[in-house]
Order: structure tokens, then C-alpha cells, then sequence
């Protein structure tokens, strides 16, 4: 029987598994995951490897819910890995190669609308098939209920306009003053009520669009990736000297991300407050006419 569309060729692979069954895609819906559990034995495992980013799920693109389909399954394991691009789809040593997400456009199950994908035949023994799922295995970790939970908060902020004032797209910027609550609030999102400091730095952690279940030592370390990324922040931290960074320095930089929500004096605040908390080492805040940011002389 003719298969027309990307996911009858996955639900075809799968429809005959007798142990377990793996899908890998960056992307998963729980519409489109439906639709491959409706064919896949009960009494095979499967197993799931996808990734969680806000800005991701706030995009409509993946949905930290499949964890709820899955655990009315059973049968399964479901795995994180932060920079997963590969979508494979695996039935004992078959395999399905390509481009395809786990999402109905990816399936090619929306019509018109849908993507142009590809699919390709393989086995797991190929040697880029299994150099890829041995680096996946490395870096995978389990995702657990509170990641779900954490990076729907997160994403939803980012639709929310009374949170977030930057767009999906835009370099990362922080825009709170409060970086020393940072930690507290990206373990446990607040609901309900959010007052207006909390929702700048829940805008913050959401814009920075790192992924849940991060403990406090590689959380503190990819906002200090995403500081030294800002234009601002380049020189003063590649620097061996004694160097200033004031305000004034900065103003070029500040007035092109300036808006109606946040000054240019305001962005600088921020951004003097996130540098010396997450740069304690190399950064200091320094008095002169107006405040400014001290790299500090490393010491032997």
C-alpha cells in the first residue's frame, strides 16, 4: 500500500514493533505524538528524546504537555537534550532519517499548509545514525514534571504583553534590576498575582530562552554566556587591563534597544546589576561621576 504522507511512513515503521520504538525530534505535538501512539503496540517501550526551550513553546511549535499523553501510555521514557537538531524515528535496527518534527506539518497532515520534508531509509547501524544517537545518549537527562510545568510558565510569559516587552527574536537583554532572584524564580515561576518586579525578571529568564532543570551552578553559567554575548560587555570582559565601561560608553548601544517601557538609563541599570552579580570575579560597580562597570585586575 502506497504511503502518502511522512507520518503514514513513521506509523507504517512503527506499526509492527515488538520491542522498543524511539522518536527523536526537537518538536513534538501532542496531536501529532496521538497519532503515532494509535498505532504502536501497547506492550512496546517507547522511548521519546525531544527538547523544551520557552521560546520554542511559546512559538506553538513543541508542547512540554506530551508529558501528560505519555504518562497515560506508560510504557515510556522521555528525555531532554538541550541542543538537539537531529528527528530520527527508530524501530528496532530500521530507521527514519530526516527533517521531519513531530508536528502535523511536519507529518504533512495539514494540507497546503504543510512542510516539505524529508525522510530516508537507514539502519542504526549507518555510521553517522549511530555516532549521532551515541552523542544524543551522552547529553541526554529525564524530563520530570516540574521542567514541564516551569517551561510552560516561562513560554506563556512570553505571549503575556504585561510581561514580556521583547520579541521572540530580538538578542538577549536584561531588563530587571533584580538578577539575585533570578535562580529562586526560574526553579519556580510564580502564578497568580506577579508584581511588577517579578514580571521584568520573569521576562528576563523567559527572553533568555534557557531550558528547565538546570541546577544553580549551569544556570549561573549560561547567563554569564548570554552577558559576555552583549555588545556592551565584550571589551570589559575580554580585557587584561584595568578598563572602565560607562554609561556614556554605552549610550550608542543602549538608545538603539531603548523603548517606551525601558530608557536607555534604565537598561544600563539593569545591566550594571546582572554584570556584577554574575561576574563577581571579573567585574566590580565603580563610583566616579556616574556609576559605571570596573573590570577587575586578576590577581596572581
Amino acid at each position: 500500500m502506497e504511503r502518502d504522507t511522512q507520518g503514514d511512513r513513521i506509523r507504517a515503521l512503527f506499526e509492527d514493533a515488538e520491542g522498543e520504538v524511539v522518536v527523536i525530534a526537537p518538536f513534538i505535538k501532542v496531536d501529532a505524538l496521538r497519532s503515532l501512539l494509535e498505532v504502536i503496540p501497547a506492550g512496546s517501550q517507547l522511548r521519546c528524546v525531544t527538547r523544551w526551550l520557552p521560546k520554542d513553546i511559546a512559538a506553538g511549535v513543541s508542547d512540554p504537555e506530551i508529558l501528560d499523553l505519555l504518562e497515560i501510555r506508560g510504557n515510556f521514557n522521555l528525555f531532554l537534550v538541550d541542543r538537539l537538531h537531529a528527528k530520527l524515528y527508530i524501530n528496532g535496527n530500521r530507521c527514519l532519517a530526516g527533517s521531519v518534527n513531530l508536528t502535523l506539518a511536519g507529518l504533512g497532515e495539514i494540507g497546503e499548509s504543510s512542510n516539505i520534508e524529508i525522510l530516508v531509509e537507514t539502519t542504526v547501524h549507518d555510521p553517522g545514525i549511530a555516532a549521532t544517537l551515541a552523542a544524543i545518549s551522552e547529553a541526554e537527562r529525564p524530563a520530570t514534571r516540574h521542567m514541564a510545568e516551569t517551561v510552560r510558565r516561562l513560554a506563556d510569559s512570553l505571549s503575556n504583553p504585561k510581561i514580556s516587552a521583547v520579541a521572540l527574536d530580538a538578542p538577549w537583554f536584561p531588563l530587571s534590576r533584580r538578577p539575585e532572584q533570578a535562580y529562586k524564580l526560574y526553579m519556580q515561576p510564580p502564578v497568580g498575582f506577579v508584581g511588577a518586579a517579578e514580571r521584568s525578571l520573569i521576562a528576563d529568564l523567559a527572553n533568555s530562552n534557557i531550558q528547565p532543570g538546570l541546577d544553580e551552578k549551569e544556570f549561573r553559567q549560561k547567563i554569564r554566556s548570554l552577558l559576555a554575548e552583549v555588545e556592551i560587555a565584550e571589551d570589559l570582559l575580554e580585557s587584561s587591563e584595568d578598563t572602565i565601561l560607562t554609561r556614556a560608553d554605552a549610550n550608542t548601544f543602549l538608545e538603539t534597544i531603548s523603548g517606551e517601557n525601558f530608557s536607555a538609563n534604565d537598561l544600563w541599570s539593569a545591566f550594571v546589576n546582572w554584570m556584577v552579580y554574575f561576574y563577581p570575579d571579573l567585574v566590580m560597580k565603580h563610583e566616579i561621576a556616574e556609576i559605571a562597570l570596573r573590570r577587575a585586575r586578576l590577581l596572581d
